[in-house]
């Protein structure tokens, strides 16, 4: 009876996964492997009929001048947004976790609002604000019709919508720093100052680890928000490489040359988020 029991305990775990696997299979593992075979052919994404090209579509990204903009345009998203999310995100958790009652609660929930809305209502609210509020206030043109600043401008609608989850994921790391430690350096002389780099920034590597790996790779897949907001203008000035992609699949017919770019793409993607997430592990065993 014991053996049928833990037989069909081991059977039932399976059977719980199997939904979570038909979507995973559905909506990532085939898509990925059709897009594998595509990213070989010159297929234009209309026809049924395409030939196999070999590496020729790979060979043409690696010298294709019109890609550079948009790689430069991403990597400037990734440092901007990834600096700029963390470090804000970090403030507004030292800033709530000062608050006691009440008070805490109301500013969790206030700065947390903005992750409710979805990237389209966000680039629609600061293009508003942009076009609109800005303007008669200040007396400046659409930061988002500037060639200068449209990649500031679109980072800063990016913080606003997303600063709110890493807030969380920090708070939660403050909370689990004993008291203890910080009563210590007191006794030993420690200013705030060197409280908060002694004590509170090596005990907050796990929080770096999630924080700057998903903040980094987000903004490297930086999309709907841009092409809401500017469809990568003025002039390709926020093109990004998903942009690019994009417009290679659905606007210029070109679906087996998208698809090879976006396979390099991921393959970096991943090679780069785990060489970020290894570096903050390694701190968090020298702790």
């Amino acid at each position: 009876m014991k053996k049928r029991r833990i037989h069909s305990r081991a059977v039932s775990k399976y059977v719980f996964l199997l939904p979570g696997l038909f979507f995973f299979a559905f909506a990532i593992a085939i898509p990925l492997l059709l897009g594998i075979n595509i990213a070989f052919t010159d297929w234009n994404g209309i026809t049924k009929d395409y030939n196999y090209v070999g590496f020729e579509n790979f060979i043409r990204m690696f010298s294709d001048k019109r890609i550079l903009a948009p790689v430069r345009n991403t990597l400037l998203f990734a440092l901007f947004g990834t600096v700029g999310n963390n470090v804000i995100s970090l403030g507004l958790a030292l800033l709530v976790n000062q608050k006691t009652g009440k008070w805490s609660n109301a500013a969790k929930i206030l700065f947390f609002v903005p992750v409710c809305f979805s990237a389209v209502l966000t680039a629609f609210l600061w293009g508003f604000i942009y076009r609109e509020v800005l303007s008669q206030l200040f007396h400046i043109k659409n930061l988002l019709g500037s060639r200068n600043w449209v990649i500031f401008a679109i980072t800063v609608m990016g913080l606003w919508n997303t600063c709110g989850i890493n807030m969380l994921i920090y708070l939660s790391g403050l909370k689990n720093i004993p008291t203890d430690l910080y009563e210590a350096a007191i006794v030993d002389g420690a200013g705030p100052g060197q409280k908060f780099r002694h004590v509170t920034l090596p005990l907050l590597t796990p929080s770096f680890t999630v924080c700057v790996t998903l903040t980094l790779t987000n903004w490297l897949r930086e999309f709907a928000m841009t092409l809401s907001s500017t469809g990568g203008g003025p002039g390709g000035a926020s093109r990004t490489i998903s942009i690019y992609i994009f417009e290679n699949l659905y606007r210029y017919n070109k679906a087996g040359y998208g698809q090879a770019i976006s396979l390099v793409f991921v393959i970096a993607l991943v090679l780069l988020g785990s060489a970020v997430s290894s570096f903050f592990r390694k701190r968090e065993v020298e702790i």
